[in-house]
């Protein structure tokens, strides 16, 4: 009899964590943009901008506060995300990301690293997009990722190096 309450205590306890954690998940899918003012907790990992060149600053993915504070403290017009879209999780980021950059009139481009072969496949089509105009740009990934980071000294020297 005893092992029957204790079979049901934890399968009920285990019942209602799922509840609780599908409902948060679809809670954050549907008003991810909401939540992420109130509950980030990932903050602790994420990094500030940081500034490499006048017109170019690099960091972790911004919430739309930190967008906000991008565009009007920092002067930055374009962002690029390094997040890819393909991932469902990160398609949710992509997608908020955007909306919150056509919210601020921000330019977002989406440039996914794993549709190239090499890191430094990369640089080029960065280079071409950060020079068809004299606009501050913000390259982020979620994290300030090895990617990030590579990128940006690789961009502040201007000369290319192994990742």
């Amino acid at each position: 009899m005893n092992r029957v309450r204790v079979f049901w205590f934890y399968s009920i306890r285990t019942i209602l964590f799922f509840l609780f954690f599908s409902f948060y998940m679809i809670m954050f899918a549907v008003n991810a943009d909401r939540i992420e003012e109130h509950f980030d907790p990932l903050r602790a990992f994420k990094s500030p901008p940081v500034k490499v060149r006048d017109d170019l600053y690099v960091g972790s993915y911004p919430t739309a506060k930190e967008l906000k504070k991008l565009h009007h403290e920092l002067g930055v017009e374009k962002v690029i995300c390094l997040l890819d879209p393909r991932f469902p999780v990160s398609r949710e980021l992509v997608a908020n990301e955007k909306r919150n950059c056509r919210k601020e009139g921000i330019i977002f481009v989406s440039l996914v690293a794993r549709d190239f072969k090499r890191f430094r496949d990369m640089l080029p089509i960065i280079s071409e997009i950060m020079d068809e105009d004299d606009k501050v740009t913000y390259i982020n990934a979620y994290f300030f990722n090895r990617q990030v980071e590579h990128l940006s000294a690789v961009l502040a020297s201007g000369e290319e190096q192994n990742p």
